[in-house]
């Protein structure tokens, strides 16, 4: 019995320090892109080796010693590094592979033992550095046409029924049903055009300059509205899509497609003293490229003619297939896209969306000069008279006239649109609108519209005077807001209410003003001025925060200001008084949901009353921020490097009778990031300390939020990215603190890669986080989760259901009862709503 556990000693010693050392790194080609399934191995040493994984990375344990390590993958030149490894630290060794000049001068169609197709690819692969630097900039017009229509299945009638049973015809009723139909959405037709200048110099600078644009319906989600996200480029290795696909998409040229890809050619066509070979593409594995279809090749200068491929259900955003084509043409010896199209279609239950947008580019330019300012983080003009083109002027630009079919439902929705943009229609539906009924007065509320002046108001109803759950019980008190807006894109907001407790009597009111007066810098101001119940930790769980332990009464009032002054640099200024007090001892409570909250303590929060004026900065910068500009406002693209962001916040002493005195200060760096196809990565990193701590009062402290323990709020996910899942006590500190999360999304990465995973559309991520708390006896906590997640169709939006377990650790500082410990491993879910807008989840 000892000598076995002397056995099992040694071999654990063993194996901890055979491979104490290793070697590691990158292994790219010539253009830095990452080489995937690459050999790496020792030689003379047939064990010891790697394979690279999709970012081109290896890793493998080795002891120390010299050794000659090859480098080997198909398309490439073999290459052999001598490495020492005289550390224990990993050694890193990063190389860059040659592609190999594989020109074929003919090709035997009859061959049978060659891989045919993929040797022609391989043709283009050694031609595409030149291809995609044909010239250093260039300038075209673009014409986009994007089209959506619509179909509804409908429940087909029993055409055996006995029509003696049925009452008489209305022989007007067909007409009255297209009428209705048309009206109500049936048969309908978004249609978008867009006219406009692209200005391109290499490698990555671009603009485009909109000088027209018209819509019909609501073609929001119609493809491809804009050239700044990138076009489709298959002579780059990885095409990265982050508006249609989830991960990069692995381009057939890619020097090491033939692992991604089957390549198989299906024609020879003969041309006027030329060849186009027709090369059929189908992917290897689905968890790598969802790509399929066809290209067509010419053997003279080994380019694309045209491409046609498609991709189906997985890791594309919101549709259920998607189809490219691309038509090249040669233009004073460079070869360009002259025509594209992307065609897509999506399921929302019996209705079936159809979208083809069709892109056509002319009076190319190549080679101009541009100023040196001209290419900036401005990538996107959209003019005045953009808006303004009339029927003319797009006859006139249109490539192609717009399909019968296209012009009788765009005539029938220009005719719709005439009727109900017309000054007497909208009066009719203003004075509906306007018009005071019972059940506006009992239900709904009183509205009054005035379309001319763009102004509306808004008075409650009988029914919203009551709010009938508030701290302290049942209130009653109307509520009002105004809105109105300019041309010029500025915009006033004013609401407020006052209201009057059922059972102690006691009135409350606030009253609130927005401006936004300068809507391209985003310009807004905001006064605002209240009494009314406020939290002490409005970051506490969800039942904790109903707690009457975690209110107090303020009345308040400040200003806060907030402008871009320039490009990606956020200032935000605020000032505020406030009168703090507790609940009188005599206020009386609700407690009926005393039971359900589990209180531990339900007395409200007890302290002498005092004032507080504090005012704050905040400042917050994301470098390189891209975006477009429209005649009156500014679009946001955002950037691929993190958002940078600065508070300060200032209690003072004696103005106003304040008696806080503290500053406050923390620094917050977030960023959302992909990793090749290996899917998107999101973190927060933030640390704060109160610098000056003459007077903190607990209100002002920095509160951390307690995770869900009651029996059914326990089992949902709560912000990954703003809150940690296990923590077992709603922290607060004055002292120094930091805290991190991280989230990485998959994006089909892991899962795709088991057969027949791929249609069920689940995907992989992971995450975790970590708190510090010098303050609490340098408290530690850190939290690392995995799950998996399912996309659904939900009222025509995208709703994420996600399952996750959570695994933490924490070193305790408090001693808290066993009963009252959270489990260090947990399970949860989520549900998450996409945003139409910027086609993301919350995280």
């Amino acid at each position: 019995m000892r000598l076995r556990t002397l056995i099992i000693l040694v071999l654990l010693i063993c194996s901890k320090t055979q491979f104490a050392q290793s070697l590691q790194g990158f292994v790219y080609d010539e253009s830095n892109n990452p080489i995937p399934f690459a050999k790496v191995y020792v030689k003379n040493f047939n064990n010891l080796g790697a394979v690279t994984d999709t970012e081109g990375k290896y890793f493998f344990g080795c002891d120390m010693g010299t050794y000659d390590v090859i480098y080997k993958c198909v398309g490439f030149e073999d290459q052999e590094v001598k490495v020492t490894i005289d550390k224990v630290q990993p050694t890193v060794q990063n190389v860059w592979l040659k592609q190999k000049d594989n020109e074929l001068n003919t090709v035997e169609v009859e061959t049978k033992k060659r891989n045919v197709g993929w040797e022609i690819v391989q043709n283009v692969i050694s031609h595409k550095k030149d291809l995609i630097k044909q010239f250093d900039s260039y300038n075209c017009e673009v014409y986009i046409k994007g089209v959506e229509t619509y179909e509804t299945r409908q429940e087909q009638k029993n055409q055996n029924q006995d029509e003696t049973d049925e009452e008489p015809n209305d022989k007007f009723q067909k007409q009255k049903d297209e009428i209705n139909n048309k009206l109500n959405g049936e048969n309908r037709l978004n249609l978008v055009e867009i006219n406009l200048e692209k200005h391109f110099q290499y490698p990555n600078k671009i603009k485009e300059i909109r000088n027209g644009y018209d819509k019909l319906g609501r073609p929001d989600q119609i493809y491809f509205q804009t050239t700044t996200s990138g076009e489709f480029n298959f002579y780059e290795s990885l095409i990265r899509k982050d508006d249609l696909h989830r991960t990069p998409i692995v381009s057939p040229l890619h020097p090491a497609g033939i692992l991604n890809y089957k390549y198989k050619l299906k024609e020879v066509i003969e041309i006027e003293n030329d060849t186009i070979y027709k090369v059929e593409i189908s992917p290897r594995s689905v968890g790598t490229s969802t790509m399929e279809g066809f290209l067509w090749i010419l053997k003279s200068e080994w380019v694309l003619t045209k491409v046609d491929v498609s991709m189906h259900k997985g890791n594309l955003k919101i549709y259920d297939n998607f189809r490219i084509t691309q038509d090249y043409e040669k233009i004073d010896s460079f070869w360009v896209v002259s025509k594209q199209s992307f065609e897509y279609d999506t399921k929302y239950f019996k209705e079936k969306v159809h979208g083809i947008t069709t892109v056509s580019y002319s009076n190319w330019n190549f080679n101009p000069t541009y100023p040196p300012k001209f290419f900036n983080s401005e990538i996107g003009v959209t003019t005045k008279e953009a808006y303004e083109r009339d029927s003319t002027y797009w006859d006139q630009i249109r490539p192609v006239p717009l399909t019968p079919e296209e012009q009788r439902k765009k005539f029938v929705q220009d005719s719709l649109t005439a009727i109900y943009t017309s000054e007497k229609y909208l009066d009719s539906v203003d004075a509906v609108f306007n018009k005071i009924t019972w059940l506006k007065a009992l239900w709904f509320g009183f509205e009054h519209r005035n379309r001319e002046k763009k102004e509306q108001w808004y008075i409650s109803s009988v029914a919203q005077l009551i709010e009938p759950i508030s701290a302290g019980g049942p209130r009653i008190g109307p509520g009002f807001q105004y809105f109105k807006k300019w041309e010029d894109e500025q915009w006033i907001d004013v609401d407020g209410d006052y209201s009057i407790g059922v059972t102690n009597w006691d009135s409350r009111g606030r009253l609130r003003i927005y401006h936004r007066y300068l809507p391209k810098k985003f310009g807004t101001w905001s006064i605002w001025g209240s009494r009314e119940t406020d939290l002490i930790n409005s970051w506490n769980s969800y039942l904790g925060t109903l707690s009457r332990s975690n209110w107090y009464m303020n009345n308040k009032f400040g200003a806060w200001h907030r402008i871009e002054v320039a490009n990606g640099l956020y200032v935000a200024t605020s000032a505020r008084f406030e009168h703090r007090e507790p609940f009188d001892s005599t206020y009386k409570f609700i407690s009926w949901f005393d039971k359900w909250l589990q209180q531990e303590d339900p007395e409200p929060y007890t302290f002498n009353p005092y004032n507080a004026f504090r005012t704050n900065l905040s400042i917050q910068f994301t470098p390189f921020q891209k975006y477009m500009t429209e005649p009156n406002r500014k679009v946001v693209l955002g950037s691929r490097w993190p958002t940078l962001s600065f508070y300060w916040e200032k209690g003072y002493r004696n103005i106003l009778k304040s008696v806080v005195d503290f500053d406050y200060i923390s620094f917050t760096v977030d960023q959302e990031f992909n990793i090749g196809t290996m899917g998107k990565s999101y973190y927060i990193v933030k640390s704060g300390k109160f610098v000056n701590q003459d007077s903190v009062f607990y209100i002002d402290r920095k509160f951390f939020r307690k995770s869900d323990s009651d029996p059914f709020f326990k089992y949902f996910l709560s912000q990954p990215l703003y809150s940690f899942q296990n923590l077992d006590s709603s922290y607060q500190t004055q002292d120094f603190y930091f805290e991190l999360h991280y989230i990485h999304h998959f994006n089909g990465a892991l899962i795709n890669k088991i057969p027949f995973m791929k249609k069920t559309g689940i995907q992989a991520l992971v995450g975790g986080g970590t708190l510090f708390l010098p303050e609490h006896n340098n408290y530690f906590y850190m939290e690392a989760y995995t799950g998996i997640e399912r996309t659904f169709k939900f009222m025509r939006r995208r709703l994420r259901i996600g399952a996750y377990v959570i695994f933490s650790w924490a070193n305790n500082a408090f001693a808290i009862p066993d009963d009252q410990k959270p489990k260090n491993v947990q399970f949860k879910v989520s549900f998450d709503i996409m945003n139409e807008r910027d086609l993301k989840f919350n995280f």
